[in-house]
């Protein structure tokens, strides 16, 4: 006899508030090594290595001449999501088809929760940035020039995407109004009040937009400490303006000064001659000084400097006593609107076992796999649980195939 289902508290806020779509980013990124996991049994806290593929140095001239193929990896950490609802009942039967319907429909929603962890990954990963922080970026220039950033990269050519927050989504239909002989599609897209494809890019819009509160460093001129050694994920830093001066996750920064011996410059991905403007980077964990001073901050990317053959990223590395300029006023809060091609993140995702005692069934959306369980019925208090499992990591494979776009 069927069951009647009815959701009585939900355990996550952000699924309440989400619970009308599927993510986007997620549908969006690359899944090629999920298949390679759901087989294995991983479990939540387990660290997987992913393979990243080799990229030929090409030296100048009429014959290109591949270098050194050199391998590298990243790491993931796997993460879970616990979704618990309680249901209750007039019945004390259940129908198992409906209830995997029901549980269907709470995994689909659950993917949204999973988009927002993805959006907090790039916002604290993506070391390119484009605009000024504390403006709403509704010129079509601006994303422009995070969708050239990728193609300086050698991203691929095709339509990256854009992830826009919803107040941005308004300035950017808004900006529309300026554009000469819109035709159809541009005037059909400013009538529904939101972009889908222009300049060259594919907008949607996401409640899930990471923000970013920057730290206290950026009123005074920290410096290097020390030279960098190549394949450094790391950087020692002194000059901060006070002892318990914090540079947060998501910060963004360069080194050195342009025209000057300090400037690590970007390179050309495939001749590695320098480029005209400074290497951007990320920090990837917060970082408290003492005495002033940080003696192990956390970057992405790597450095890789002249004598990396195919991996160098930098035109010389950090020297000692270099300028560290970050890219935002003290204490600024922004979005982190996101323009990114779908090679530069992967999801893995890997199903649970079934547990002993409950009815287990297993489904995929959009390869993301979800394990759904039903508890024993509890006759006393008249209901059951449903549980909702997914596990999942991110990673970053392109740092340069993604850019951030700053928001209010």
């Amino acid at each position: 006899m069927a069951h009647s289902l009815n959701v009585s508290s939900l355990v996550s806020k952000q699924l309440v508030q989400s619970v009308h779509a599927k993510g986007n980013f997620i549908n969006t990124v690359n899944k090629s090594y999920s298949k390679d996991f759901t087989q294995k049994q991983y479990v939540p806290g387990q660290t997987v290595t992913i393979n990243i593929a080799p990229q030929a140095t090409i030296t100048s001239g009429r014959v290109g001449v591949p270098q050194d193929m050199q391998y590298r990896s990243t790491s993931a950490t796997l993460g879970q999501y616990n979704g618990i609802f309680e249901l209750t009942s007039i019945q004390k039967g259940y129908d198992i088809d409906d209830w995997r319907k029901f549980g269907d429909t709470i995994a689909g929603r659950l993917i949204r929760e999973i988009e927002k962890t993805g959006m907090e990954f790039a916002r604290d990963n993506v070391a390119q940035s484009v605009g000024d922080p504390g403006t709403q970026p509704g010129s079509l220039r601006t994303w422009s020039e995070a969708r050239a950033k990728i193609t300086k990269a050698l991203g691929p050519m095709r339509s990256p995407h854009a992830a826009a927050d919803p107040l941005a989504m308004v300035a950017l239909t808004d900006a529309l109004k300026g554009a000469k002989n819109p035709g159809d599609e541009i005037s059909n897209q400013y009538l529904r009040g939101r972009m889908t494809r222009a300049a060259g890019l594919n907008f949607y819009e996401s409640a899930n937009i990471a923000r970013h509160t920057a730290g206290s460093t950026s009123n005074t001129t920290p410096l290097t400490v020390g030279a960098s050694s190549t394949a450094a994920t790391t950087l020692s830093i002194d000059g901060l303006s006070a002892a318990t001066a914090t540079v947060k996750k998501g910060q963004r920064f360069t080194i050195g000064v342009l025209g000057t011996s300090t400037a690590v410059l970007a390179v050309d991905p495939e001749t590695k001659q320098s480029l005209s403007y400074l290497r951007e980077f990320v920090v990837t964990a917060d970082a408290t000084g003492s005495s002033s001073a940080i003696t192990a901050l956390a970057i992405s990317p790597t450095i890789y400097g002249p004598t990396s053959g195919s991996l160098q990223n930098v035109s010389q590395l950090p020297p000692n006593d270099a300028e560290i300029v970050f890219d935002t006023i003290s204490g600024a809060v922004r979005d982190c609107n996101l323009v990114y091609d779908t090679d530069a993140f992967t999801l893995v995702s890997v199903p649970l076992p079934a547990a002993d005692g409950d009815v287990h069934t297993f489904s995929d959306f959009e390869g993301i796999q979800f394990r759904i369980g039903m508890g024993a019925w509890d006759a006393i208090n008249g209901r059951q649980y449903m549980r909702v499992d997914a596990v999942w990591a991110w990673a970053m494979l392109q740092q340069d195939h993604a850019c951030i776009v700053y928001g209010a």
